[in-house]
């Protein structure tokens, strides 16, 4: 799961409070003055902060982020501040895994052409032309080294972006 941000639940109420942030479903959107705002697709998660009630981490989960799709998976159950996972109970900070990459592949899938009645569609990489379209330009490989990925660049701008808006907005 690369590509992921914790945001706190704490943080998004203070963004959506202030003006910051839009929601349509589980997409967070940056509301920018130019009216292209980034979008994020949130998950809801948790931060394990600490071990309830005993001296070690009998599961290896203080600081570590999980999904509560991922707890499901674990057999932990996610009450409040709080999960309990076998013998061990942690309090936790909730709140989203934010992921741009998400938006990007949805958005990919509801443009694509209408596959044949019968056959599945298949989500198709963003093509180079669409990267060089949005101003990005790919970052030249020196001679003889493996290419990078296409959308590396785009990737990066877009870290960078979110990492200005939370230091601009964290207080």
């Amino acid at each position: 799961m690369g590509g992921l941000l914790f945001v706190s639940q704490a943080m998004l109420d203070s963004w959506a409070e202030q003006g910051k942030i839009d929601f349509v479903g589980n997409v967070m959107t940056l509301v920018a003055s130019d009216g292209h705002g980034r979008s994020y697709a949130l998950q809801p998660a948790v931060r394990f902060l600490q071990v309830l009630g005993a001296d070690r981490d009998p599961n290896g989960l203080l600081r570590k982020v999980k999904s509560l799709a991922q707890l499901r998976t674990l057999g932990a159950e996610a009450v409040d501040d709080s999960v309990v996972l076998g013998d061990a109970a942690y309090e936790v900070e909730p709140g989203f895994l934010a992921e741009a990459n998400a938006v990007e592949a949805a958005s990919a899938v509801r443009q694509a052409p209408a596959a044949p009645h019968g056959q599945a569609r298949i989500a198709q990489p963003l093509a180079a032309s669409s990267v060089a379209g949005a101003g990005v330009t790919p970052p030249a490989s020196p001679r003889g080294a493996t290419p990078l990925p296409k959308d590396l660049e785009a990737r990066r701008k877009e870290a960078e972006a979110l990492a200005r808006f939370l230091l601009e907005n964290l207080s």
